[in-house]
């Protein structure tokens, strides 16, 4: 699939002020676009988000080339915040692993890959309706590279945070055992926003994502 082409920013913000006129049109796009998403509507014109930023039309385009643009700047901030938050939840829950220290040794490794798995939907499915809006509309104008962009760094950071744990129920993941883990996540959570799935967040689908892990990661018991 030939990647698309992407109009550029008219201009750099490179002053205060323009900074600032950027962020306004930034901040009312996302208001609109999430509105919009979140009853079905239309998406916005490029009208309406410079009449909501405070900007006339010929401001909004000095920076943006069309709605195209804008929307493509706001999925790279979804994606960016997505990725922040995924990383900031797994040093969270990592950092009380300690607390699972008393289980056994499955169960703690378990404890581990439900940290995961919770951190990956909040943070690639949204936690609430403005920022399941804001997912779905990610999801669904997301170009490839992009998305693939964000697995491979997803898949990096997971890697990383497994080795670090060293637990012996848990085999530290091979490429190909990450692929196939990122990659299902990846299908299961982007299904369940597009759908607007009722599973989306909910402990069941949360139980099932776990068996999935465990059944990639988990360490077989050597033969004797």
């Amino acid at each position: 699939m030939p990647a698309a082409t992407e109009p550029p920013k008219r201009r750099q913000p490179s002053q205060q002020r323009a900074q600032h006129t950027v962020q306004a049109i930034l901040q009312a796009a996302v208001k609109l676009f999430a509105e919009r998403e979140m009853r079905g509507q239309p998406e916005p014109t490029t009208e309406q988000i410079a009449a909501l930023a405070g900007v006339s039309v010929g401001s909004l385009y000095q920076y943006f080339a069309d709605r195209a643009a804008i929307l493509r700047a706001l999925i790279e901030q979804q994606r960016d915040a997505a990725m922040l938050a995924l990383e900031t939840m797994l040093a969270e829950r990592m950092a009380a692993m300690p607390a699972t220290a008393g289980m056994p040794g499955k169960e703690a490794a378990r404890a581990a890959l439900r940290a995961y798995v919770q951190a990956y939907v909040l943070s690639f499915g949204g936690y609430d309706d403005h920022t399941r809006a804001l997912a779905r509309l990610a999801w669904r104008h997301d170009r490839d590279e992009d998305a693939v962009a964000a697995l491979r760094m997803a898949s990096e950071r997971i890697g990383a945070q497994l080795q670090a744990l060293g637990m012996g129920a848990l085999r530290v993941p091979a490429p190909a055992q990450m692929f196939a883990l990122t990659r299902a996540l990846f299908g299961v959570v982007r299904a369940a926003s597009l759908e607007r799935s009722p599973l989306l967040g909910s402990p069941a689908l949360e139980d099932e994502l776990v068996r999935l892990c465990w059944g990639l990661l988990q360490r077989e018991p050597e033969a004797g």
